[in-house]
């Protein structure tokens, strides 16, 4: 195999590598949560519950609407969480040292939110209504 056909080889694949970091940003809409929740601060709660078990610093408690960031080493996310009696959303505000440009955001982004949106079911699965 010659110099350069190796080198080639080497550049497509940490393209390819690079790549694969940078995914769509996800986005929560209207999801419901599994078990009936009696009221807003009920919702509320259990979203506040996962935020602090997860490690987000939550920057308002709006009636209706979250705003916290999470901080990671130099990459920092934030989000913006509208809830109501009968759903939450978690959107995407804005980000620093995660790479955002054209809707893509570095996967540990998604991975976080993810993890999020699963930790605030578990709560609202584990309150007693």
């Amino acid at each position: 195999m010659s110099h350069f056909t190796r080198s080639a080889l080497i550049v497509a694949l940490l393209l390819g590598v690079a790549a694969c970091t940078s995914k769509p940003v996800m986005n929560i809409e209207n999801r419901t949560p599994t078990s009936a929740v009696r009221n807003e601060d009920d919702m509320r709660r259990a979203i506040l519950s996962a935020l602090q078990n997860r490690q987000w610093t939550v920057e308002r408690a709006d009636r209706g609407n979250i705003m916290a960031l999470i901080q990671r080493r130099s990459h920092q996310a934030e989000i913006t969480i509208p809830y109501s009696v009968s759903s939450y959303s978690i959107r995407y505000r804005d980000s620093q040292n995660l790479g955002y440009k054209n809707g893509k955001i570095h996967r540990n982004y998604n991975n976080w939110i993810h993890n999020l949106d699963r930790s605030i079911q578990q709560e609202l699965n584990r309150a007693s209504f």
